[in-house]
């Protein structure tokens, strides 16, 4: 096991006596905490939180994290197309996809910069023709988080790209 950042984990040990090794690491050198939804006097709000370097232990200041109004948020359905959903992140929304299965004929693509695509329950992306189910280009501060990336009765070369394949590794 590995203890990255955390407080009072056990010593570093590799093992001995039948034991299970255990790697303590000082602090999470990087760390891009899972957005979450708050609701308060019936108004919901994205929260996203800062990227933070060389994190030890939890988060004590709650004040750590953009807030985002839901009117900057599209509610995703199951019903909805990657056509629906990319014309969402176009406009510069964020995406919140409730539980489901999401049957995709093409793919999501993210093409702007820190935009966020957030499952809640079991959001399932499910590739139909073989396709990515989620192409990130080369855009900073993106965040995927709480969606199942399936395959479908075609071959798929992957479920999620990250980046152009041509980049040299510069941005």
């Amino acid at each position: 096991m590995v203890f990255s950042g955390c407080v009072n984990a056990p010593s570093t040990h590799c093992g001995y006596n039948g034991g299970k090794p255990y790697t303590n690491v000082q602090s999470t050198p990087l760390i891009a905490e899972k957005p979450f939804i708050t609701e308060k006097g019936g108004k919901y709000t994205l929260n996203i939180p800062h990227v933070e370097h060389n994190k030890v232990g939890t988060s004590h200041d709650w004040n750590n994290f953009d807030r985002v109004d839901f009117e900057h948020v599209y509610v995703a359905h199951e019903g909805d197309s990657a056509a629906t959903i990319n014309s969402k992140l176009n406009e510069g929304l964020h995406i919140v996809m409730q539980p489901g299965n999401y049957y995709l004929s093409d793919s999501i693509k993210v093409n702007k910069p820190n935009a966020v695509i957030l499952g809640i329950g079991m959001a399932t992306l499910i590739s139909n023709t073989g396709k990515t189910c989620i192409e990130v280009g080369n855009v900073e501060g993106v965040r995927v988080a709480g969606v199942l990336l399936q395959a479908g009765n075609h071959k798929s070369q992957s479920l999620l790209k990250w980046g152009d394949s041509k980049n040299d590794g510069s941005s």
